[in-house]
């Protein structure tokens, strides 16, 4: 089959593994200018390609046919050549409502604020509400049926539900966020279709508010297997779908360890990425390396903020790596920056560790008494809890452990 995706630019697309593992078929990009689609839709040499931006819209002028739900969004991802007649869908639409109800997020008389007017925002609106949502659409245009996002401000309290649609925050703009969450004292979910990174600084803000979020990555899967169902007319089971999501996250995604200092993080990055053929980053080494000077010797000559510094960097470094073990030192959590950066691509995992089975050491300036111990595990625990998605304890033998976060790792 003659299957691919159209749109400007493409250059950091994963839609060719994602098809090619769900149906096995083999998937083109094509990135085309305006012109170039056009000519593209009249030579009809395809059996099925998917539309992304900033074609979603465009492309309607330039088919046969448009399904039920293209007619109410007035937006496109995925045209059909069914025996020379185009005919266009929008799988956008069934992989957002999916990927809601995988997630266990009701949006049912909830308040819904969708950031962003463009072909992904009438997709969600639409979804939402089928769904029996009550979405309003915030632009910072003059679209019709929208709110400014001034307006969003002063009724911010009223929302259970934000979705993001803008490419705000996208890959490589990654330091970016449409807006802060403060003030938004309903919410109770956090969705931004956003593929690239896993987890936007939006998404980062939402989860250390202990708000639910999922991200457009797992959209991106979903819509991709309702537009295969289109394409060869096979239906793909979620088997195959979570298959897809987990070996295509495991290829991109990033392990982070934190913990107390002598948890066991640098023993665990080692054997962890030995048993999963996975790179490994010990973020004190890097430090000391990049300094020229042992971290006790910044501490007692610079400070520790000078240290910190070096750590912030070469975390937002760390978030350009994929497929990565990192261990990070213990007071990692102390800024909000770095566990951002750390975070972008990677799942954090807090390895904790019985006060009593952590000892001193005067190789590291914050914790060379016990009391320096006993007093940095009351100051950070809250913080390793805010920051993690996975908590494993290192009580028993290292196997144990790293069995543990590979379990609980294929579970989140």
């Amino acid at each position: 089959m003659k299957l691919g995706l159209i749109g400007k630019p493409l250059g950091h697309s994963i839609s060719p593994q994602i098809h090619k593992q769900l149906i096995n078929e083999e998937y083109a990009l094509y990135e085309l200018d305006e012109e170039e689609v056009v000519a593209f839709l009249k030579k009809k040499d395809f059996d099925g390609v998917n539309v992304t931006i900033p074609y979603k819209e465009f492309i309607l002028d330039y088919v046969d046919e448009i399904s039920e739900e293209v007619k109410e969004i007035g937006a496109s991802n995925c045209i059909v050549n069914q025996n020379g007649k185009l005919v266009a869908y929008n799988t956008d639409v069934y992989g957002f409502q999916e990927m809601l109800v995988r997630n266990n997020i009701d949006v049912k008389d909830k308040n819904v604020a969708i950031l962003g007017s463009g072909g992904a925002s009438k997709a969600c609106k639409y979804a939402i509400t089928q769904m029996g949502g009550m979405p309003q659409v915030v632009s910072r245009g003059n679209a019709s049926e929208c709110i400014t996002y001034d307006a969003l401000e002063k009724n911010k309290s009223m929302y259970q539900v934000i979705v993001n649609t803008t490419p705000v925050g996208m890959y490589p703009n990654m330091d970016e966020a449409p807006i802060t969450l403060n003030g938004y004292t309903s919410l109770e979910a956090l969705i931004d279709v956003i593929a690239n990174p896993l987890q936007t600084k939006l998404m980062f803000e939402a989860k250390t508010k202990g708000i639910k979020t999922c991200g457009g990555f797992e959209m991106l899967v979903r819509q991709a297997a309702h537009a295969d169902k289109r394409f060869v007319n096979v239906e793909v089971d979620e088997e195959k779908v979570q298959s897809c999501l987990y070996t295509l996250k495991e290829e991109i995604q990033n392990i982070i360890l934190i913990g107390m200092p002598t948890s066991g993080k640098s023993t665990i990055a080692k054997e962890l990425a030995n048993r999963l053929h996975m790179n490994c980053v010990d973020m004190d080494q890097e430090i000391e390396k990049r300094m020229g000077i042992s971290i006790k010797e910044c501490f007692e000559t610079k400070g520790e903020e000078e240290f910190r510094k070096y750590e912030k960097e070469i975390a937002k470094e760390i978030r350009e790596y994929k497929h990565t073990v990192v261990s990070c030192g213990g007071g990692v959590i102390k800024d909000a920056t770095t566990m951002q950066y750390l975070s972008t691509n990677g799942i954090v995992v807090w390895i904790d560790r019985d006060l009593n089975l952590l000892f001193e050491s005067d190789s590291r300036p914050l914790s060379s008494t016990k009391e320096d111990l006993n007093r940095l595990y009351e100051e950070r625990y809250p913080l390793y809890q805010k920051y993690s998605d996975i908590h494993v304890c290192n009580n028993t033998k290292i196997t144990e452990v790293i069995d543990e976060i590979i379990k609980k790792g294929k579970e989140k």
